[in-house]
């Protein structure tokens, strides 16, 4: 495939509320550098940016963003990875008579929302608006319906009165 620079990515939209924990793509071995996971308004608006680590020299990649992001339901969001010498896989028309239903997320046929199979070219990505033969990058969401409980411990920040004070009411 091409080596230059590009952003790839994928419109898909949730039967439900729910959250995008993170991003998904498949690798090639000579998708090599480092890869940036994003997620997007379908106007180009970045909600979440993560940059993938431990990678392997095939397969699939997973990133999570540092906060889940909040999405609604049947709305488009787009999906997204930056690779920065390019050469990704790519499948040709598949996204031109179908979608991937795998419920609750769908990734959607071309015509449901524009051209699906989206990227960009350039050294910084940017906003995949472009679409070439309705091609299927292979980048996928982690979607969940609820973040669970938060389990962060508390932590102390100041203390009144400071410790040791005297003549305190």
């Amino acid at each position: 495939n091409d080596p230059s620079a590009v952003e790839l990515g994928v419109k898909f939209r949730a039967d439900l509320n729910g959250f995008i924990t993170g991003v998904r793509f498949y690798k090639g071995v000579n998708n090599t550098g480092t890869h940036i996971g994003k997620l997007w308004t379908s106007a180009g608006q970045l909600l979440a940016t993560a940059t993938f680590t431990g990678e392997t020299a095939t397969g699939w990649q997973q990133v999570s963003f540092a906060t889940p992001v909040a999405v609604t339901a049947n709305t488009v969001y787009v999906a997204s990875y930056f690779a920065p010498n390019g050469n990704y896989a790519a499948d040709n028309n598949f996204f031109t008579s179908t979608g991937v239903d795998n419920g609750p997320v769908h990734l959607l046929r071309s015509g449901v929302s524009g051209s699906n199979g989206v990227y960009q070219y350039g050294s910084a990505g940017g906003f995949p608006a472009q679409s070439f033969l309705d091609t299927n990058y292979w980048v996928d969401v982690v979607f969940t319906t609820t973040t669970g409980p938060d389990t962060t411990p508390p932590t102390v920040t100041s203390t009144s009165p400071v410790s040791g004070a005297t003549g305190v009411g």
